[in-house]
């Protein structure tokens, strides 16, 4: 065998594991959001929050992924604890806030 050969197939190898560890890292369950800095945004405590979001539960038929959670009774539980807030400021906020996956 010659160096180049060596070379490209430890460069393949290499690359291969970096690939199966960032896939190991970020099969898990997606990150928490930022709670403390959606609270202050929306004017509601932290608690109710947390207390407002769904937690994630179980996998999907697809692809063993995390399913996704339902956010239908966010807006109604949030509106307890700040009934002035509106669909729209919870949507901006929500998308300000979005944990991003794969460290990306």
């Amino acid at each position: 065998m010659n160096i180049k050969l060596l070379a490209v197939i430890g460069t393949l190898g290499a690359l291969s594991l970096s690939s199966f560890a960032s896939a190991q890292q970020g099969g898990g369950n997606p990150p928490e959001p930022p709670f403390a800095k959606i609270a202050q945004e929306l004017s509601v405590s932290e608690d109710a929050v947390k207390t407002c979001f769904p937690k994630p539960s179980g996998r999907d038929q697809k692809g063993g992924h995390p399913a996704r959670p339902d956010m239908s009774k966010v807006m109604p539980c949030l509106q307890k604890s700040n009934a002035s807030l509106t669909q729209d400021q919870v949507n901006k906020v929500m998308e300000a806030n979005r944990p991003q996956r794969g460290g990306n």
